[in-house]
């Protein structure tokens, strides 16, 4: 989970650079960045969503089992 972490904070701080360097101020990037956040993380529910608990088929049924218990 660390490693996830920290590579959001990364790409949390590349999009405030790149905002910064286009000249927007860090009160509207911060509106920015959360709304971007949001979308991703909206974006990632709908996905597990449309999964139903199951397996996606490229990872066959070896894994089915132990997922479908997980979720």
């Amino acid at each position: 989970m660390t490693q996830y972490q920290t590579a959001g904070v990364n790409a949390r701080l590349k999009v405030f650079a790149l905002l910064e360097a286009q000249g927007v101020p860090a009160s509207e990037a911060d509106g920015l960045v959360a709304a971007l956040e949001a979308g991703a993380v909206a974006g990632a529910q709908c996905q597990v969503i449309e999964l139903n608990g199951l397996v996606p088929a490229c990872q066959g049924l070896r894994f089915a089992d132990s997922r479908d218990k997980g979720v």
